[in-house]
């Protein structure tokens, strides 16, 4: 029988899983899905549109797959969503084209970061709280951030660069990547600061030490100009990762019409 393609979108919780790449022994969000798709008969390979680490979450995953049977969208989502467990929900279905791949389709994706020092109780659990003595050990300084300065760390980054400076060292062999939007936006009447990078792609931990580096300069203890210097450097990243928590996956792009949900 002829091959179908599928795709999925999910809503997940990061807090509940160790990533979304299948570990043995461990909570995951690839085998949650498997584990759906399996009371439905299929056994398959997800492909993920963006791999996510231990803690981070999003509210707007993409993954494909093949199966040699017709499914329909409707119970395809219903089958992923009785098998779920907590945190993860599947949003919607679709069958599309036989060259769509949730990866390589994609145009590019968009990560959010929340920072505060006194974050709502609501936001609390998926936001990096401040100060935080691990991170930045001796600064207790309550100051709030200055947002301007990390502006002008992360405008550095816009671009294509070789972000070796940035990676997780051995990750990957490629390391040139384009940012295409970086921003620090204050949130009301919150005090809670989200910082917005979106790009056709991002390599393991790039956007937790690049917020990392961001916040470090927002609390004085380094200049904008870091940023800069790390990326001509590339040189084995010893900054500040920024805690999996805080971050959340928030928009995968593809060319309008790729993807007709259900």
């Amino acid at each position: 029988m002829e091959r179908r393609r599928y795709a999925l979108r999910l809503l997940y919780d990061g807090r509940q899983f160790r990533g979304f790449q299948r570990q043995p022994g461990l909570p995951t969000v690839q085998e949650a899905v498997e584990a759906g798709l399996s009371r439905l008969g299929v056994k398959t390979m997800l492909e993920v549109a963006a791999r996510t680490d231990a803690g981070v979450s999003a509210v707007d995953q993409v993954v494909s797959f093949a199966a040699r049977r017709a499914l329909e969208p409707t119970a395809l989502r219903a089958a992923i969503n009785a098998a779920a467990p907590e945190g993860l929900i599947c949003l919607a279905a679709a069958e599309v084209k036989g060259d769509f791949h949730a990866r390589a389709s994609a145009l590019g994706r968009r990560y959010v970061y929340l920072v505060s020092r006194t974050p709502p109780a609501e936001l609390a659990p998926w936001c990096w709280t401040l100060p935080d003595g691990r991170a930045f050990p001796g600064h207790a300084c309550d100051a709030p951030l200055d947002l301007g300065a990390m502006r002008r760390a992360l405008g550095y980054a816009v671009g294509e660069h070789d972000f070796t400076g940035f990676a997780r060292p051995g990750d990957q062999r490629i390391m040139v990547r384009t940012v295409t939007g970086a921003q620090v936006l204050q949130a009301e009447p919150w005090p809670l600061t989200a910082v917005v990078l979106e790009g056709r792609g991002f390599l393991r931990a790039m956007v937790r030490n690049l917020v990392g580096t961001a916040v470090a300069v927002g609390l004085g203890l380094a200049p904008p100009e870091l940023v800069r210097d790390l990326i001509q450097a590339r040189g084995r990243y010893r900054g500040v990762r920024a805690p999996g928590w805080g971050l959340t996956l928030a928009a995968v792009i593809y060319p309008p019409g790729t993807l007709e949900w259900v």
